[in-house]
């Protein structure tokens, strides 16, 4: 009888004491998970040339969150708050050059200006050619553009010529 006593008393203090020894384990775990990891974009700010927006996500909320760029003669720097999500912005005429962001002791590159252009020549590209191409496939006719006679993004433009194109070229209009 005593064996068994021994092991039922002994079994509940083993399997304790091995749930208690991984439990910090799975709080220092979980914590780490919480802690928010820093990432940053810049953007060419819609119908204002040479302007950017520069966005940081996964900061601490309320802290400061600093923005730096430009070139080691032409350079910018911005502070802003992160809100209760942890997202900081501000929007400037950003010099050419890298674009940073730091908050507490975390520091992640958001691009650059230059990138940013491109990608937004290619949002461009590729919005003008989706639009030429479903305008155009309506009646296998071409239709004038700029119907609100505003100045279209030179991107846009040779996207939509270039959707206009395809569809034209394309089986259904070829046959019909």
């Amino acid at each position: 009888m005593k064996p068994r006593i021994r092991l039922a008393v002994l079994a509940p203090v083993v399997v304790s004491s091995l749930a208690l020894g991984s439990a910090p384990l799975l709080a220092a775990s979980a914590q780490a998970a919480a802690v928010p990891s820093l990432t940053c974009s810049v953007k060419q700010t819609p119908n204002a040339a040479g302007k950017y927006d520069v966005t940081a996500t996964g900061a601490q909320p309320g802290t400061t969150v600093t923005f730096r760029g430009g070139t080691a003669t032409n350079g910018f720097t911005a502070r802003t708050h992160a809100d209760d999500d942890g997202k900081a912005t501000t929007s400037g005429f950003i010099p050419v050059g890298k674009v940073t962001a730091s908050n507490q002791d975390e520091e992640v590159s958001c691009g650059t200006v230059k990138e940013a252009e491109q990608q937004d020549a290619q949002a461009q590209y590729s919005k003008g050619f989706k639009k030429g191409l479903a305008e155009t496939q309506e009646g296998c006719k071409k239709k004038p553009q700029n119907q609100n006679l505003t100045q279209l993004d030179p991107n846009y433009e040779k996207g939509y010529n270039a959707g206009a194109a395809a569809a034209l070229n394309s089986k259904a209009c070829q046959e019909g």
